[in-house]
């Protein structure tokens, strides 16, 4: 688990350090380029794809292994359709709208999906319950958990896991299970008609400098089987995250009413009027704070206005 539960400010750190001796011999550290790094990545990937091939089991855990007598390589294979997306890096230097990568390089993610699954796709800022096992390029294990664990983007506490970047992306193309069902006499949850994908992942979107598998620079790959999700009230304002991209872009962190640096999602005062959200949204006739507020179609509209009370400091 040590692996994957490396926080987001660890990988920005990678990102910037430099160390240096004072011995005399003037020997410098510096992090190589980020789209250098890539451009080699990249390729080691799809010669890899090339040179490997994929086997599924029953229970939709795929294996992959060095073509040694002819196999069709993942590349050629038609089973499971390799697919590909270009996205960037998400990790960010803060959470404030300011606080973007300064990775610019476009990633493409190669992918397949094993099963799309029965239930719906998560958002980005949902937490979300995954299974996984993550390999190197020589087909090493080095990470792995097969009952689940939840992850949460951004943080909710400073203690929440937190996967990284290549992880979490792919997750946006598979669905939660269509049934969740648990065995109340021995304990054990079956979920039904998951989804799950393997990802092939450079390393600008995963560990970056950090070593894996006995190396810096080292393009992984990963299975992911999303086995729920928790839509978040990351600010506690009463409003879900999910309801806060305001320009419905899928990016939640560049909606910011009251222009104060601070996402609407993580931002008690939406509008910046001094009333907190929770607050405004309140009926105005019961006086109190329903739980069905939580559904952004219902908070009311400012009098004669045309925005929602919370996003428009001119209502009160």
């Amino acid at each position: 688990m040590k692996n994957i539960f490396r926080l987001s400010f660890f990988v920005v750190l990678f990102s910037v350090i430099s160390c240096k001796k004072d011995d005399g011999t003037d020997s410098t550290f510096e992090l190589r380029a980020r789209a250098e790094v890539y451009t080699e990545d990249i390729a080691e990937i799809e010669a890899y794809l090339q040179d490997n091939y994929l086997e599924v089991d029953g229970s939709l855990n795929g294996t992959v292994t060095k073509i040694d007598n002819g196999q069709t390589s993942i590349w050629d294979q038609t089973t499971y359709p390799l697919q590909s997306i270009i996205v960037k890096n998400d990790v960010r230097t803060s959470n404030f709208v300011t606080g973007v990568s300064a990775d610019v390089v476009d990633y493409k993610l190669y992918y397949i999906i094993l099963n799309e699954g029965g239930g719906s796709f998560p958002s980005q800022v949902d937490s979300t319950f995954v299974a996984y096992k993550g390999w190197d390029l020589e087909n090493k294990v080095f990470d792995q958990n097969n009952q689940g664990i939840w992850f949460t983007y951004p943080q909710t506490t400073a203690v929440d896991p937190i996967s990284i970047s290549g992880f979490r992306q792919i997750l946006s193309k598979i669905k939660t299970p269509a049934s969740i069902t648990e065995d109340t006499s021995t304990g054990v949850v079956t979920h039904t008609n998951y989804g799950t994908a393997l990802v092939f992942i450079p390393s600008g979107l995963a560990y970056f400098s950090g070593t894996i598998g006995g190396k810096s620079y080292n393009p992984i790959a990963f299975q992911v089987k999303l086995y729920n999700t928790k839509q978040n009230d990351h600010d506690r304002d009463r409003v879900k995250s999910i309801y806060e991209d305001i320009n419905g872009n899928g990016n939640f962190f560049d909606d910011d009413t009251d222009g104060d640096n601070i996402p609407d999602f993580l931002d008690v005062d939406d509008d910046g009027d001094g009333v907190i959200t929770k607050t405004e949204i309140k009926s105005s006739a019961a006086g109190v704070l329903p739980t069905t507020y939580y559904d952004f179609n219902v908070i009311p509209l400012c009098n004669g206005g045309t925005k929602k009370k919370h996003l428009d400091p001119a209502c009160r």
